[in-house]
């Protein structure tokens, strides 16, 4: 006796295999869609749950950071935050750019040699 051959379902028919588990011609394939330059296909909301591990990153990132204190010129403040607000970014992000940024130019600066105390 024959077994019945089995019929895809429209959702079987529908799925594709992962983009890193197909050959070039079939990832071309999947992809020619992109390869006009005016593509400019519409962005997904996320999920609830996306949305939950997003804020779940931030408060992590946040929890990692420390406040400093530092005095500055107020015409400097006011060029930072002119900076800053020009290039979509807050002050945080801009002045730890600023220090990564120079922390990487700069070679390691040796410790000054400490004076002896004068009892």
């Amino acid at each position: 006796m024959n077994a019945p051959a089995r019929v895809a379902t429209p959702n079987l028919m529908n799925r594709r295999k992962p983009y890193w588990e197909m050959t070039t011609d079939e990832l071309a394939e999947a992809t020619k869609q992109f390869d006009d330059p005016d593509c400019n296909p519409a962005a997904l909301k996320p999920t609830a749950h996306q949305r939950a591990q997003l804020r779940a990153w931030q408060r992590q990132r946040a929890a990692q950071r420390s406040t400093v204190t530092v005095a500055l010129e107020p015409k400097l403040i006011e060029q930072a935050d002119e900076c800053a607000a020009s290039h979509a970014m807050t002050m945080s992000e801009l002045i730890s750019r600023a220090l990564r940024r120079v922390l990487r130019t700069k070679p390691a600066v040796p410790p000054r040699p400490r004076r002896p105390r004068s009892a």
